[in-house]
């Protein structure tokens, strides 16, 4: 196998806590993997045939050898291969089952969406307009703002550095949020119990905020609240879908972009040398859209 194309996620970070749980440990001399998509050089399996295009977990490297069952074909699909590792891929799904599956906005609603100038954020935001929701969004910086404003369409953005969040949702959403779609945790997610409309639902998608933490897993201060406000909250990880469920919906995707209902936003970084600068970046300020590095 030759990689083309390898993504960086925040989730990454999970294996380098020392925190055994959701992902096994990674040690001292092992190496990173995570999503890549490329291109099969030489095969001794009938299944992939040279030159097929496939999806693998094998990032971090240039070339691997592995069997045909550790790999996954990819779609004949109208899009760019990298498109595989973000709209087309866990990170699409992702935000596709936060905004479909869990929160499900109504036109009128208003969903904020926090961390939503990310990878994940800048799909969802997408998907919640589409709905007809009135969309709000959190991010680090000016020219975040003006990106999620600009080019994703949101309605209005907070830059969590200067404002705080009650601020922000009394002059947005005095009535409160109806949804509200986190990627962060934290201190933002604690907050946000307590700007809920009663009957309120929180997509539960990360914790960015907290992945270089003691206790990654801590939870909310303010959970009483979820009682107090008959909030709704559920976790999502598309890594426990099936196969066929997410090849369908990335298949939905897909044919939103071909009409031109959504974008993909992403940041390329050249070079697989460059790969651990572009990792450590997620986490200081990060990059607009999904960040996928051409090997």
């Amino acid at each position: 196998m030759r990689n083309e194309w390898m993504s960086v996620d925040p989730y990454m970070r999970l294996v380098l806590t020392g925190q055994e749980g959701f992902v096994p440990q990674k040690r001292p001399g092992e190496v990173m993997d995570g999503a890549a998509v490329g291109i099969v050089e030489a095969s001794n399996d009938p299944a992939l045939a040279p030159g097929t295009a496939v999806l693998s977990a094998n990032g971090w490297r240039s070339r691997f050898v592995a069997r045909a069952d550790q790999l996954t074909p990819l779609p004949a699909l109208d899009a760019p291969l990298h498109w595989h590792l973000g709209l087309l891929g866990l990170t699409g799904v992702t935000a596709f089952l936060g905004i479909e599956r869990v929160l499900q906005p109504q036109a009128g609603e208003t969903v904020l969406i926090s961390g939503a100038s990310g990878a994940v954020g800048s799909i969802a935001v997408q998907l919640a307009r589409l709905r007809g929701a009135r969309v709000l969004a959190t991010c680090s910086s000016p020219d975040k703002a003006r990106w999620l404003i600009e080019q994703a369409g949101v309605d209005a953005v907070m830059n969590y550095r200067l404002e705080k969040l009650e601020d922000f949702i009394a002059r947005e959403a005095p009535d409160g949020l109806d949804c509200y779609f986190d990627n962060v945790g934290g201190d933002m997610l604690d907050r946000s119990f307590g700007l809920m409309k009663p009957y309120g639902r929180i997509g539960l998608c990360g914790a960015i905020s907290q992945y270089e933490s003691g206790d990654y897993r801590s939870g909310p201060a303010n959970f009483f609240a979820a009682i107090e406000k008959s909030l709704t909250l559920r976790g999502f990880n598309a890594f426990l879908l099936n196969p066929d469920d997410s090849a369908g919906i990335a298949g939905w995707l897909a044919r939103q972009a071909a009409q031109g209902a959504i974008a993909s936003f992403e940041t390329i970084i050249e070079g697989l040398e460059n790969a651990p600068a572009a990792f450590a970046g997620l986490f200081e300020g990060g990059y607009p859209g999904k960040v996928v590095v051409r090997i």
